[in-house]
């Protein structure tokens, strides 16, 4: 707390940001308009030297971007948006300067929000730099990190026993980004979209984290997770907008959770051009039964600017180590 002329007012939160692409720069503007935190350094090695508000369409800010982390925590920072990867290991070394400042790290990464399924022994190093640092570090988003993880997991709250959870997500990528588009393969023949798979340039990765969150959340230790991705194809009879018959128009991936052989959690993933009737839906057999359906679904780049921001405060006051989303006690708005 900062006394001034006998008024307390209360210290703000101080940001900085690491990566200005398209949602860095959606989280950018999101800070702007909230009271509890201030920006004090942008990094994008794209836009060294640029005013971050210019590059995020605001205006000036009076903030230029910095090509490096460590340059950018030369400013005193409470806490890091890390916006930049998807895999752990890019990850760690900008950990590991975090841990070095004090300094609490929030990111997109898909593959953090749930380390210890495909990098236990990274997951346990991070823990351990974040511990000796005194930090938390937390991987969030849309998916992992809420619609097919942790807003079942608040269902769960509701129920006396739980037999099966199934989570479906159906995501019309004609109306998002597009590298969306590009993910899922859209416009590919069946045979380059498969190809694509194989190599693993195709597909969401953070599905089987998911399912791995939601188990762990469940009580359950999972004899597997099996992990699938088909194509979509645009046909005569059922024709997506600008995808030709018989081209590949999206994609379908399932991650189910498997106890003594029966699926116990399923977690549907659809992201199509022109998909039929976007919506989330979660069903729990158990006692009580529950379906919950949210039309439209959570939009993906929006839920994700909602769910890295309202984590900062969460990150401030938990345990310290790598924490996981089903970690922490359910967390309102940031202010």
């Amino acid at each position: 707390m900062t006394a001034t002329s006998g008024v307390v007012l209360p210290q703000l939160t101080r940001v900085t940001l690491v990566g200005l692409g398209a949602i860095g720069r959606e989280v950018l503007k999101a800070l702007l308009e909230k009271s509890s935190v201030r920006v004090v350094a942008v990094v994008d090695p794209a836009f060294t030297g640029q005013d971050a508000g210019v590059v995020a369409g605001v205006g000036k800010l009076g903030i230029a971007v910095v090509s490096r982390f460590l340059e950018g925590l030369m400013i005193p920072s409470d806490v890091a948006l890390v916006l930049t990867t998807s895999g752990t290991a890019e990850l760690l070394p900008l950990i590991e300067q975090a841990a070095s400042r004090g300094v609490h790290v929030v990111s997109s990464c898909e593959d953090l929000a749930y380390a210890e399924l495909a990098t236990r022994d990274l997951a346990n190093r991070i823990d351990a730099v974040a511990q000796k640092g005194g930090i938390t570090v937390l991987g969030t988003g849309v998916n992992p990190g809420f619609v097919m993880d942790r807003l079942p997991l608040a269902l769960v709250g509701a129920c006396v026993s739980v037999r099966r959870v199934w989570v479906e997500r159906v995501v019309d990528a004609a109306k998002r980004r597009g590298p969306l588009r590009a993910k899922v393969g859209a416009g590919l023949s069946v045979e380059e979209f498969q190809a694509g798979v194989a190599s693993r340039r195709f597909g969401h990765r953070g599905l089987p984290e998911s399912c791995a969150l939601l188990g762990a959340g469940l009580g359950l230790t999972f004899d597997s997770i099996q992990s699938t991705i088909e194509a979509v194809v645009s046909t005569a009879a059922a024709p997506r907008a600008g995808i030709a018959a018989g081209a590949v128009a999206g994609l379908r991936q399932s991650a189910i959770g498997l106890v003594a052989g029966e699926p116990v959690v399923r977690l549907d993933l659809e992201m199509s051009v022109d998909a039929p009737d976007p919506h989330d839906r979660i069903r729990i057999d158990g006692d009580p039964p529950l379906d919950m359906l949210l039309a439209g679904g959570t939009h993906g780049d929006r839920g994700t600017v909602g769910t890295v921001l309202n984590a900062i405060a969460a990150v401030l006051d938990a345990p310290r180590g790598l924490r996981y989303v089903t970690d922490l006690p359910l967390f309102g708005l940031l202010q």
